[in-house]
């Protein structure tokens, strides 16, 4: 968690000497010069990410897909569904876990310009995972959250790079225990 609050600080305040240098802030966007983001929102995305569970960490990956309404060029509400996966070794032996996370989201542009918008979000949801108690589902609260840059790449597409952490507090047949995910991620938003 402690590295996911670094980079987030290093990327907002990147975010924050870029809204300093810009002559529009998010409230303040020109849709003529912008385009018309309000409408149906898509996106997909995938990378890789650094995975904590149960006491150990392995480097994955992860894949995302969302869909929603975006209210005008700063905000943006959508329901989002993500896998995280890696493979964790312990004493010669190695172990797939993956885990699901079905989450609502709120994304606002802390910046909105013509070729290129800085947002933030955060979302709540659920957690799954089939891994972590053979024969049963595991399911729980789970959080995510995100710092990201959208380059404008046709009217209405969006190239996406973003860093990213998901979580989740899994529980099954008694037995409970959490799993963070923290990676970087690239996809493709509609709007």
């Amino acid at each position: 968690m402690k590295y996911f609050l670094a980079a987030s600080l290093a990327l907002l305040s990147s975010s924050a000497l870029a809204a300093g240098l810009s002559s529009r802030p998010a409230g303040d966007y020109n849709q003529d010069r912008v385009g018309n983001l309000e409408g149906f929102f898509a996106g997909v995305g995938a990378g890789g990410q650094l995975m904590i569970f149960a006491g150990n960490n392995a480097f994955g990956y992860d894949a995302e897909v969302r869909v929603g309404y975006s209210f005008s060029a700063p905000l943006q509400l959508y329901l989002s569904g993500a896998l995280d996966g890696a493979t964790f070794s312990s004493g010669g032996l190695s172990t797939s876990f993956k885990a699901e996370q079905i989450a609502i989201f709120l994304q606002y542009h802390l910046l909105v310009r013509p070729a290129v918008m800085i947002y933030a979000r955060g979302g709540i949801g659920v957690g799954l995972s089939g891994d972590y108690v053979p024969g049963s589902t595991a399911a729980g609260l789970a959080e995510a959250g995100g710092l990201g840059v959208e380059i404008r790449l046709t009217p209405g597409l969006y190239l996406v790079p973003e860093l990213f952490y998901r979580g989740a507090n899994l529980s099954a047949q008694g037995s409970s225990d959490s799993y963070q995910s923290i990676g970087i991620q690239l996809g493709i938003v509609y709007y």
